[in-house]
């Protein structure tokens, strides 16, 4: 054990204080003090969220203050943010502490495994966020943030107590990791975890998504789901065990299969161009593998030293030795689209598009369920293409009505997810349902267009633009595809209009061509 080390003991070597932030965090934030006035709290959180340190900082200050009311802690960085104002939040920030700056940041070997701990945190934070909101959560901040300070002890060690993270990382290679923990700490990280974030005035609805006690919530068990993913994925994504997460999500948020595995893969990507700053490989980058042994890399037992495990609470943390099973193939270079966050929108990734297409090309010979092939359409369309908002509408069984039947983007509460209409009628969308055709709904046609759609569903589609096509299987009407970037300042473009119709004559054929019920 390190020095009998006890938890009292290690608690005060870790105790709270002036955490150190990432310098990209520190830089990020300084370079938007020239619009200090126009800034929102969200804008400066999502800056925030991408640093575990820094996220902890801002919870701990937020929830350590004397002048707080007493209206209940504070458990999201938007509200710790508006607690300080904006710009007196933005004055403090040339005074903190730089983490490369600090002695361990200036060590290479401790720097590099911090990155890749950071790399890991915002891959689970990402994933967490994203399937808190596909549950409509409307809490999901509070997960994203926890899965951030999941990571947070690990973080430390390196940076205040370099000698217990260099003899956790040597027996997290040789033995599981609650047996390493115990035979360093003298006790489970998870012990150890809850009583820093209590130390470290962390709110207790997010200490409770770390309690094992409490491991059959909704919430936790998406936490711990995605916290795995991001642990294991580091290693590959063809894991058996990364299935089982599949599952826990399928179950938290009602989902096919098919449609969860392809909203990890995308978040994922995100997740990688969201810390493309970060000197450390993605987990997305090991997404074009095939199964295989996994090959021994230079430096490979630097790398399995500096990854905390996933959570004990679901048991899903085998030896080191058992972690090294995905891809064989060299990967080819990863460029993920932009995240969906404030006024940046989300852009085309033609290597995701051309993917798509090429799997369902490959696929045209029946041995494709429905939901293997929306979930590849939904992935082309908002992947490669860079759609927000994307519909799958497909005839009912009697075929008299078109009706959503496979949507992403839409919440739950959104009109949207109830579009639907009669074939029967004579309106925009009855009439692009004649033949193999699409529509592109802008400024410039709107005057003439618009009126053409039904009432009923102009009060579901506001006054946005989009793209709309029919979808036709063996010379009969098969469903619609409707899609848009939200109503915001992310316009569509005729580029994309063009490779959306593409795409669409493609998924017809796929209809066509699908597996037998």
């Amino acid at each position: 054990m390190a020095d009998s080390l006890t938890l009292k003991a290690l608690l005060a070597r870790l105790k709270p204080g002036e955490t150190p932030i990432f310098r990209h965090t520190r830089d990020t934030l300084l370079s938007l003090r020239q619009r200090q006035d126009e800034l929102s709290a969200r804008e400066l959180a999502r800056v925030l969220l991408s640093d575990p340190l820094a996220t902890l900082r801002v919870i701990y200050q937020a929830n350590n203050r004397s002048s707080r009311s007493l209206g209940g802690e504070i458990a999201t960085v938007e509200h710790a943010v508006l607690m300080q104002g904006v710009i007196p939040f933005l004055n403090k920030v040339a005074a903190m502490p730089v983490l490369e700056d600090t002695p361990a940041g200036k060590d290479p070997q401790v720097l590099a495994s911090v990155y890749r701990l950071l790399r890991i945190a915002q891959h689970a934070a990402w994933q967490a966020r994203d399937f808190c909101v596909l549950k409509a959560d409307t809490r999901a901040e509070e997960v994203e943030v926890a899965a951030l300070l999941y990571y947070v002890p690990d973080l430390l060690f390196w940076l205040q107590t370099p000698d217990v993270a260099r003899q956790l990382a040597r027996k997290r290679r040789r033995m599981d990791y609650d047996s390493a923990e115990v035979e360093v700490l003298g006790f489970p990280l998870t012990e150890f975890r809850l009583a820093m974030m209590s130390a470290w005035k962390v709110p207790e609805v997010i200490r409770d998504l770390f309690d094992p006690r409490l491991a059959d919530r909704i919430r936790q068990s998406i936490l711990l789901a995605c916290l795995d993913i991001a642990h294991r994925s580091r290693r590959g994504w063809w894991q058996p065990q990364l299935a089982e997460d599949y599952l826990t999500l399928a179950d938290a948020d009602t989902k096919a299969l098919e449609y969860i595995a392809t909203t990890v893969h995308q978040n994922a990507i995100r997740a990688a161009r969201y810390g493309a700053w970060i000197p450390s490989t993605p987990a997305a980058a090991w997404l074009v593998m095939l199964p295989g042994e996994w090959p021994p890399e230079p430096g490979d037992e630097e790398e399995e030293t500096v990854t905390p495990a996933a959570p004990p609470a679901v048991d899903r943390r085998p030896a080191a030795s058992a972690q090294k099973t995905p891809g064989t193939r060299t990967p080819a270079p990863v460029t993920p689209p932009s995240p969906p966050d404030g006024d940046t929108c989300p852009m085309p990734d033609l290597a995701v598009l051309r993917q798509t297409q090429d799997f369902i090309q490959s696929h045209l010979d029946g041995t494709l369920t429905l939901t293997q092939l929306s979930a590849q359409i939904l992935r082309g369309l908002h992947t490669g293409l860079g759609l927000s908002r994307i519909l799958f509408a497909m005839t009912t069984p009697d075929g008299e009505r078109i009706k959503v039947r496979f949507s992403l983007g839409i919440p739950a509460s959104d009109p949207l997810r109830h579009f639907e209409f009669a074939l029967a009628g004579k309106d925009l969308f009855c009439l692009l349902m004649l033949k193999p055709q699409g529509v592109w709904i802008n400024p410039e046609n709107r005057p003439q267009l618009w009126p053409r759609v039904a009432p009923r569903l102009q009060s579901i589609l506001c006054e946005g633009d989009f793209y709309a096509m029919s979808l036709f299987a063996n010379n009969q009407p098969a469903g619609l595809i409707y899609a848009d970037r939200g109503h915001g300042s992310c316009g569509l473009d005729a580029k994309t209009y063009a490779d959306f119709k593409a795409f669409c004559l493609l998924a017809s054929k796929g209809l066509g061509m699908l597996k037998p019920a």
